[in-house]
């Protein structure tokens, strides 16, 4: 049985039916010792049907560590989006997701599907311009729940400011999941974002004010922190 009403399903083909290039979720994953890589494969596997340029590639974080070091990413369930470039070679999107994308994070799971497919962004030719001094690498975590409606908003800003800046990698962080990273961040309610470790963003702010803290967080660090 599907997991999305066939009205939801006719909705997303015709979102889908507008990518421009294909989008492909490496999804990483392990046999043991992970409650919820089959819900979130589960999840993931009613793409495919509903665009020919949405892949799904599995990759055993115990069989091939080195890939998952690549992509930054050392816990699953975990995905990575990545497409492919004007010169045909594969392009990162540098927008993950730790958790499985459930309740309200599907909305954002979907909203970088279409942004990395070719979609519009969402952020301003003014937050561009500045996001464009980030010239080393800097990373954001968004903390997020399945319940809470305004997680989405918080989540879609950092992967869209990743996506325009190679050198930003924004981690979507199911907090219930990961409570040891919850606790490390100090993260008592969501969405909660934070940008090099240092810098915190509360809730869902407008889009400038997003902008400004992930600047401060990039000049408070000089190097890249470490990733969970």
């Amino acid at each position: 049985m599907s997991l999305i009403s066939p009205a939801d399903q006719a909705r997303l083909r015709a979102d889908f039916a507008h990518l421009a290039r294909p989008v492909t979720l490496l999804f990483f994953t392990q046999t043991f010792g992970c409650d919820t890589c089959l819900q979130t494969r589960e999840i993931i596997d009613e793409l495919p049907a509903l665009s020919d340029l949405i892949r799904i590639e599995e990759v055993n974080m115990v069989l091939d560590r080195e890939k998952a070091a690549r992509y930054g990413v050392d816990r699953v369930p975990a995905l990575a989006l990545v497409t492919e470039g004007e010169d045909g070679a594969e392009r990162d999107s540098h927008i993950r997701f730790l958790g499985a994308p459930s309740g309200y994070e599907f909305i954002s799971l979907i909203r970088a599907i279409l942004l990395v497919g070719g979609g519009d962004s969402m952020l301003s030719d003014d937050s561009r311009q500045r996001l464009a001094r980030i010239d080393r690498p800097t990373t954001i975590h968004v903390f997020s729940t399945p319940t809470c409606p305004h997680c989405p908003r918080a989540v879609t800003l950092a992967h869209e400011i990743a996506f325009a800046n190679p050198n930003v990698t924004a981690y979507a962080v199911e907090a219930t999941e990961y409570p040891d990273l919850a606790r490390q961040y100090h993260v008592t309610g969501v969405p909660k974002t934070i940008v090099n470790g240092v810098v915190d963003i509360l809730g869902a702010v407008p889009e400038d004010t997003f902008v400004d803290q992930t600047l401060a967080g990039f000049d408070a660090v000089g190097q890249e922190p470490p990733t969970p």
